[in-house]
């Protein structure tokens, strides 16, 4: 087989450096022996009993002897009698491949002799290539992974209580800032408020104070806009606060809340009879009046999106219940000026849905996987009281919806619910990529999120997801937030 092009360019530099310093035929000798002994490609061989072994990309390290696969194998994957597949010169004299600690085999292999022997790689496996007095040994590594990589994994553990200050709280209603600090409102069972805050979700660490509100709050109708929380009175005045428990009236008199658009918050009003679309601090709104199918309650999260095809962008929102109780499967969106409806069922009609921001990924026909940010929809109430299960994604920014695969379905462990906040985080992770990660190359995967590398260490973003709250089918406050992530987010880039 040819010799790839991180092998080329490997030899090349290394040809560079070490010619320039020759100045004796002994150093040229040792450099041709160790050109001749370099491992130029390696694969496994297929089988139909374990798919996806010829399909694995398999990194050559020169530098530090190691030849792995950067992207792991499909979890399960046995690994005990696989068959490699390995190209080196045919000056090459000896090739012992060494089994030490294996689940069903150790010992020697004479790969020149006997290269459709079976190797278990459940242990240290090492090769190494002799020609003359020189020899090279390399480690051999095929990475399994240990959960799916696509799968959308809620970790039990990590699931912990509503920040509150007294046990039981009656209801809350959890936001981000612009600032991506969590801001969760709580109404505790003694009737006083918690304003809890958090940079540090991950750590499940939060600031708590307890806080009077000046007025009889929605508190379902907290939205946070730029730096500035909004909320409605039990009158439906308006009202604007900060996180310091301060409160202030707009002036205004507002029907329901529908999230925030920049830094400004967006809703309904009422005048003269009618509902009309509304924004404070107005700027681009037109207000005029709102479709007879346009939802006046129960709205999913309003998310924003902003990219490189739209002008300014664009927030979405989700179900809903329209003026004659009559649930939306519709999908609206506000591009800051005017609302248009998207879609109209693909999905079931929903009440409070959670409509989350995220990543997802998909294999090519050429066995690329690309990268898109995704909106998913969870949770939610059908017309029959009944709560939707079932995990919704849209590849196309809310056009179209469908339901994910298996692998981002919710697991049994977290209960039906409705109403269920959601912010999503990301909290850093770091990996030592001394003797595993060290080649940049990116054949079957693209880089999925930002990293930098000082060192032997890598670092990136990990994005959460924190299902905060929600009520369940009994119509009972739910106590906890659960954290969840798409498991491919959680592996140490390909770079």
């Amino acid at each position: 087989m040819r010799y790839n092009s991180q092998t080329k360019i490997l030899l090349m530099l290394a040809a560079i450096s070490l010619l320039a310093a020759c100045n004796k035929k002994s150093d040229l000798e040792a450099f041709t022996e160790q050109s001749t002994l370099a491992v130029t490609d390696f694969s496994l061989k297929a089988d139909t009993k374990n798919p996806g072994l010829d399909s694995a990309y398999f990194a050559i390290d020169l530098d530090h002897g190691v030849i792995y696969n950067p992207d792991s194998l499909r979890p399960g994957t046995p690994i005990n009698k696989i068959i490699p597949s390995i190209s080196f010169s045919s000056d090459v004299e000896s090739a012992v491949i060494k089994m030490e600690g294996g689940t069903t085999r150790t010992g020697e292999v004479n790969y020149k002799e006997t290269a459709t022997d079976s190797i278990d790689f459940t242990g240290s496996v090492t090769l190494t290539l002799k020609h003359g007095e020189y020899q090279r040994t390399y480690r051999l590594k095929v990475n399994v992974h240990q959960q799916y990589a696509d799968s959308l994994y809620w970790n039990e553990a990590a699931r912990v209580q509503l920040p509150s200050r007294l046990p039981d709280p009656r209801s809350q209603k959890t936001v981000a800032l612009a600032d991506t600090t969590a801001v969760a409102l709580i109404l505790e069972n003694d009737g006083s408020y918690t304003l809890s805050t958090s940079r540090r979700l991950f750590e499940n660490i939060w600031d708590k104070k307890e806080i009077t509100i000046p007025f009889t709050p929605r508190l379902e109708t907290l939205a946070a806009a730029g730096s500035d929380l909004y909320m409605l009175d039990s009158t439906g005045s308006l009202f604007k606060g900060d996180l310091e428990g301060n409160w202030q009236s707009t002036g205004q008199i507002w029907q329901s809340i529908i999230g925030a658009y920049l830094n400004s918050a967006i809703g309904l009003r009422s005048v003269n009879g009618r509902t009309l679309f509304a924004q404070y601090p107005l700027t681009n709104l037109i207000e005029k009046e709102i479709p007879s199918d346009f939802p006046v309650s129960g709205y999913s999260d309003f998310v924003t999106l902003t990219n490189k095809w739209t002008l300014s962008p664009v927030a979405f929102f989700m179900g809903g219940v329209t003026a004659d109780g009559t649930l939306s499967p519709a999908t609206w969106a506000f591009d800051g000026a005017e609302w248009i409806r998207l879609n109209d069922g693909d999905i079931p009609a929903l009440e409070q849905a959670s409509l989350i921001p995220y990543y997802y990924y998909r294999s090519t026909t050429s066995g690329k996987i690309d990268e898109f940010r995704v909106w998913m929809l969870l949770g939610g109430r059908k017309a029959d009281n009944s709560i939707n299960r079932t995990v919704y994604i849209s590849l196309d920014n809310g056009v179209h919806w469908q339901a994910g695969s298996s692998l981002l379905q919710l697991p049994d462990i977290i209960p039906d619910m409705w109403g269920c906040n959601n912010i999503v985080a990301s909290s850093p992770k770091s990996s030592n990529i001394s003797d595993n990660w060290k080649i940049r190359y990116r054949r079957n995967s693209r880089a999925r999120l930002p990293y930098e590398i000082n060192g032997d260490i890598i670092r990136w973003q990990c994005p959460y997801i924190y299902l905060i709250g929600g009520t369940d089918s009994e119509g009972n406050l739910c106590n906890s937030i659960w954290r969840g992530v798409l498991s491919r987010l959680t592996f140490v880039p390909i770079i």
